[in-house]
């Protein structure tokens, strides 16, 4: 006759497919975000807003930096007035939906971010933002 031993309780969680599952996760989400690439000039410091924002989404958009002294920087180049036209030309015809971030100086002259925004209107694009910062920052 075979006796029967008693069995052990188990008293513990296994955690190990637990750690498993964070750790996929943790790679899934490495490899399928794409890390946010502000551009910034330092050159160009923004007029302070109470209401600023962190920008919270990837940007997919042309960053037109405007210096005080009214040079347009985009992609840490200069441009002319005329170079950032047919970008902006260029960029409407690869993408219909192509939004222009302004970043203009607190002490550059309205005009040349005006300028930026024409160029916006003229070539369709109607996704245009002008950027600010929190006061004090």
């Amino acid at each position: 006759m075979k006796i029967r031993q008693p069995q052990q309780e188990f008293y513990g969680v296994n955690v190990i497919p637990i750690v498993d599952m964070m750790t996929i996760l943790l790679i899934f989400f490495m490899l399928t975000t794409r890390f946010a690439n502000i551009e910034r000039d330092v050159r160009v410091h923004p007029p302070a807003s109470r209401d600023a924002r962190p920008i919270t989404e990837i940007p997919l958009e042309i960053v037109v930096n405007v210096t005080r002294d009214g040079a347009f920087v985009i992609a840490s180049r200069q441009y002319t007035i005329e170079e950032v036209d047919s970008l902006l030309e260029a960029a409407v015809k690869k993408d219909p939906g192509q939004r222009v971030i302004i970043r203009g100086d607190q002490d550059a002259i309205l005009q040349f971010a005006v300028n930026i925004l024409d160029l916006c209107e003229k070539n369709g694009i109607e996704n245009t933002f002008l950027t600010t910062r929190k006061p004090g920052t």
